[in-house]
């Protein structure tokens, strides 16, 4: 499935020109690796790496590149931070997330800072290669998984006009773990209610009997999304009874 990528094709430069690729990876081996790859297969040029955050930006000022290839977890500043930071960079072209962690909720976030795809590192290099290929022709190809996440951060965005003040409010704490009775307390309101309130958002985000209010607030633009080393550590935040 192809989304088109409202940033269209890489410009073309010229017959033979190949699409100019930043890697950004803490792994020395997994970003030679890559460029090893991205030469083997042609038409791409690995014009710079960074192995963090805070490099990329420095050397991204004065480079243009048709395509960043990003990791999402990385020293200091994390990768989705660094997509909100590098959209101010106008020699930036399309992104690409490449991560080993792929999250439902690092996944949406990162289409909503707008990445034109999301490859996970275990994927064949095949798929790999087209993908990449697809977003330099300004196409934003989409898995079966990737998807689905998107359709659910639509049907979350959707959900949001029909749950009331009181719900976001209770939303926004069950995300950041606090018990239904804590959350009565902060509130003003009965256990009974908070109850009540929480299976109301799982319903109406469309999840099933254990939703993630982590990943259902940071779609919903409540909460800033879980770093990529935090969100290793643990699963999402669900209520506690």
């Amino acid at each position: 499935m192809n989304r088109q990528d409202h940033q269209g094709a890489v410009p073309n430069r010229g017959a033979g020109a190949s699409i100019r690729v930043f890697l950004v990876d803490d792994h020395p081996i997994y970003a030679q690796v890559m460029a090893e790859v991205l030469a083997q297969a042609g038409g791409f040029a690995v014009v710079g790496t960074a192995p963090d955050a805070e490099t990329a930006l420095a050397r991204l000022r004065d480079l243009p590149v048709d395509l960043l290839l990003l990791d999402l977890v990385l020293p200091g500043m994390g990768g989705l931070e660094l997509l909100s930071a590098i959209r101010k960079i106008p020699g930036v072209g399309r992104v690409v997330v490449y991560s080993g962690l792929a999250t439902d909720e690092s996944i949406a976030v990162a289409f909503s800072l707008g990445v034109s795809a999301f490859v996970e590192k275990s994927s064949p290099v095949d798929e790999v290669i087209a993908t990449l290929r697809a977003v330099g022709r300004g196409e934003s190809p989409l898995s079966a998984r990737m998807s689905g996440v998107l359709r659910t951060l639509v049907r979350q965005r959707s959900a949001r006009k029909d749950l009331s003040p009181s719900d976001l409010a209770v939303l926004s704490r069950l995300a950041r773990m606090q018990s239904p009775k804590e959350i009565a307390g902060d509130l003003g309101m009965s256990q009974s209610a908070i109850y009540k309130a929480r299976d109301r958002i799982g319903a109406r985000a469309g999840f099933g009997a254990r939703p993630d209010f982590r990943a259902i607030a940071a779609g919903l633009g409540l909460i800033a999304p879980a770093s990529p080393r935090t969100a290793s550590r643990g699963g999402g935040a669900e209520g506690s009874a």
